[in-house]
């Protein structure tokens, strides 16, 4: 167990910190902490709480673990504050209270950090990184524009069918030939060539 540090610290701060520390583990038999969390084993944690019936997915946990602007649910501060409390009521209780001050100050921070991002100063640099961009286009990509200023050239099947089946499920090109070949089978049965007898010349 590991008290609530009180410093003043972001949610990405304090949990970089007690990630490393395995805040919540349980002991080794001898006696010393059992190692830093890693996500999956932070996941399992959660999900094993008895009141939790819905458990942590895994994604979630691992964009704690990254440098991102993504913070912690309310839900989920109450999970991991048990964890971090090691399942005391007051200890979960000073825990709750820490992580959601923690992210109070980083959703401020990320905040502070986007309106200082949308200044004029900080446009200047902006627009000259994208002019720049645009002079530094790649032949291959003017093509394609040029390309696509040309007026439309006539139906082609494979560029319809690549379309077809790459925008949708997984599924389509699969039910597709089971659909086409049930249909063929019909509609042989239906014109009367699914059974064909050949004569030999002698008869």
């Amino acid at each position: 167990f590991l008290p609530p540090p009180k410093d003043g610290s972001d949610f990405k701060e304090l949990f970089k910190q007690l990630a490393a520390a395995g805040a919540g583990r349980p002991l080794g038999s001898d006696g010393f902490p059992a190692g830093p969390w890693t996500p999956e084993l932070l996941a399992e944690a959660i999900s094993h709480i008895d009141s939790n019936r819905t458990g942590v997915d895994l994604r979630t946990v691992q964009l704690w673990f990254q440098e991102n602007e993504k913070g912690i649910s309310t839900t989920n501060i109450r999970w991991l504050a048990r964890v971090f409390g090691c399942d005391d009521p007051v200890a979960t209780s000073e825990w709750q209270m820490e992580l959601s001050a923690a992210q109070s100050r980083l959703t401020a921070k990320r905040r502070g950090l986007k309106k200082a991002g949308s200044s004029p100063a900080a446009e200047v640099p902006n627009l000259a990184r994208n002019v720049v961009d645009e002079e530094m286009e790649s032949p291959a990509k003017l093509e394609r524009d040029t390309e696509a200023n040309q007026p439309s050239r006539r139906f082609n099947l494979a560029r319809r069918s690549e379309a077809l089946f790459s925008r949708g499920s997984t599924l389509d090109l699969p039910a597709s030939v089971f659909a086409g070949a049930t249909a063929l089978g019909f509609l042989s049965y239906i014109v009367g060539i699914h059974n064909a007898t050949y004569n030999r010349a002698d008869g």
